[in-house]
């Protein structure tokens, strides 16, 4: 019988060089999410891996049947100017990483879905318009109940930045926080 090669990880918007650039590491096959950056992948061995999340928000997908993962790096709540970037911001990131999670295979009826990071990273009220990382989780939540996505967890908010790692094979989500305390999402 022969083996197929495992299909590379796929780089979605701005920065695909930057989004492919693995490293094989004990862990697996690590893929850095890049800001207003987004992956899909069906690479067992795959890592997607998004730090330094202060106000932006990741959207953390997988699909166990088929096996495909996704990460989006969100950085703003609405799009604006000439949609090069679809990634960078939550209304048009959430439907661009369901389709293309659909285009690879992934069954929308199965999906886990999570989103980490929004912090607060400046002392303002809640209610203020610069409060980014409140703006950024609320569109991202409203774009997943637009598109009927079940929320699964999600580590958002409070003040301090955070990094999330999704182990496509498994499932396994992960959040470090800056102070260097990891849990299981």
């Amino acid at each position: 019988m022969q083996r197929r090669p495992r299909p590379e990880p796929q780089p979605l918007g701005r920065g695909a060089s930057e989004a492919t650039a693995g490293a094989r590491r004990p862990g697996g096959f690590v893929v850095r999410v890049g800001m207003g950056e987004g992956v899909v992948t069906s690479r067992p061995d795959a890592v997607l891996v998004a730090a330094g999340l202060g106000s932006c928000v990741a959207v953390v997908v997988h699909c166990p049947r088929p096996l495909v993962g996704g990460m989006a790096h969100v950085m703003l709540p609405r799009a604006f100017g000439d949609g090069q970037a679809p990634f960078k911001f939550a209304d048009t990131a959430v439907p661009a990483l369901v389709r293309a999670l659909e285009e690879a295979g992934a069954d929308a009826g199965r999906t886990a879905v999570r989103i980490v990071g929004g912090a607060g990273m400046f002392a303002l009220p809640p209610t203020s318009p610069l409060n980014l990382g409140i703006r950024n989780v609320e569109a991202v939540r409203e774009q997943l109940r637009e598109g009927g996505l079940r929320l699964h967890g999600e580590d958002v908010g409070g003040s301090v930045s955070r990094t999330v790692a999704l182990y496509v094979g498994t499932g396994r989500v992960t959040v470090r926080t800056a102070a260097g305390v990891e849990r299981e999402l």
